[in-house]
């Protein structure tokens, strides 16, 4: 079943969506770290929104870089 994740930040603005048309991904879970090219976040919750297609919002918490060239998740 095709599935698809909407990862939107705590102020609801979509910063990606991931088509997964052959079910390979797994669904991100509490608190995991997950990267998208040079973008890494940490969930926050996640919620089914829609069944035909499969559609999750994954509410994620974005790391900001630190001026030690770490990230460090924000606290928006």
């Amino acid at each position: 079943m095709a599935r698809v994740f909407k990862f939107v930040d705590l102020t609801g603005c979509v910063l990606h969506t991931i088509d997964d048309p052959e079910d390979q991904l797994p669904i991100p879970a509490y608190g995991q770290e997950v990267s998208i090219g040079p973008t890494t976040m940490w969930v926050v919750s996640v919620m089914l929104s829609s069944i035909g297609p499969q559609t999750y919002c994954v509410r994620v918490r974005t790391a900001e870089k630190s001026s030690a060239g770490t990230f460090t998740p924000s606290h928006k």
